[in-house]
């Protein structure tokens, strides 16, 4: 018996149905590309946020750090030294010199922290570090500078302050001074950028003005320089406020900190820092310094 072969349906689709179907996936796509680009956002908003988290615990590392040797010497200084701190308010490209010199405002009027310091020699040779005393750079310091029979004088300088990169994007750089195979040569100075993101910085110093031993008021530069160079001898204490900010551009969401008027706080929430960042975040601390100022050793 003959088998007939069976007959195949050889209709498709029509255009108005493929149109359609096109229409949907191209909507589906579009709500996965949507929503990737919004994983992708919160992620990236998540990572930066841990970074600043990061960076501005490592500024205030830094900044602290250098504070609690200002004005470390394993010897007796010379009665002229300059003070162990010093700072200048809204200053930028800072300059050293026994008060902080500015050649024109500061990056959303940041402040210029100046602190001196010494190192700590080997025994039988004080112009070799034994690595107990580092600078901003991470160099260690030692007793004096090589080639020196004495020191009556501070080894070190580092001047912190904020500087635009060359990107324009704000950073914490630190001067310091040069180097000779390893040791302090005394005669340059060499700047590093430390953090970057670092869009203010603010402080605020701790006078001991009637002679407790205990920071009586938080003053900005200006007001110290005011009552007389000598009195930058009495700063115990120095109230840092930092602002970063991350690259991503968005609503910035809140990074005020609560601040009373005499704090660096304060001083940051007036600070005309880039508003249009998506993160943003503020860091604040204060720093008891470690060392006797020279005003409990001579009359100031």
């Amino acid at each position: 018996m003959r088998t007939l072969p069976m007959r195949r349906n050889a209709s498709g689709f029509s255009l108005t149905e493929a149109m359609v179907g096109l229409a949907l996936g191209l909507i589906v796509a579009a709500v996965a590309a949507a929503a990737w680009q919004v994983a992708l956002s919160a992620y990236r908003s998540a990572a930066e946020r841990v970074l600043l988290e990061e960076r501005g615990q490592r500024a205030l590392a830094i900044l602290a750090a250098v504070l609690r040797q200002a004005g470390w010497h394993p010897g007796p200084l010379d009665a002229a030294v300059p003070p162990a701190v010093s700072g200048a308010d809204d200053c930028g490209q800072p300059g050293i010199a026994e008060m902080p010199t500015c050649a024109r405002r500061g990056v959303a009027q940041s402040d210029a922290l100046l602190v001196r310091f010494s190192g700590q020699g080997q025994p039988g040779d004080p112009s070799q570090p034994d690595e107990t005393m580092l600078d901003c750079s991470g160099y260690p310091l030692a007793a004096r500078v090589a080639g020196a029979e004495s020191a009556t004088d501070f080894v070190a300088a580092n001047l912190l302050y904020i500087a635009a990169a060359v990107d324009g994007e704000p950073q914490l750089l630190c001067r310091y001074p040069s180097r000779h195979n390893g040791q302090v040569d005394g005669h340059g100075w060499t700047s590093g950028a430390l953090v970057r993101g670092v869009a203010s910085l603010q402080l605020r110093y701790g006078v001991d003005i009637d002679g407790d031993g205990q920071p009586d008021a938080f003053l900005p530069a200006a007001r110290i320089q005011a009552m007389g160079a000598q009195a930058w001898h009495r700063v115990l204490a120095v109230q840092i406020a930092l602002a970063l900010q991350g690259e991503q551009r968005g609503a910035a969401g809140g990074a005020a900190g609560v601040a009373r008027a005499d704090d660096a706080l304060a001083d940051l929430q007036a600070a005309p820092v880039d508003t249009k960042r998506a993160n943003r975040r503020v860091f604040a601390t204060t720093v008891r310094l470690r060392n006797a100022p020279r005003c409990e050793e001579t009359l100031c």
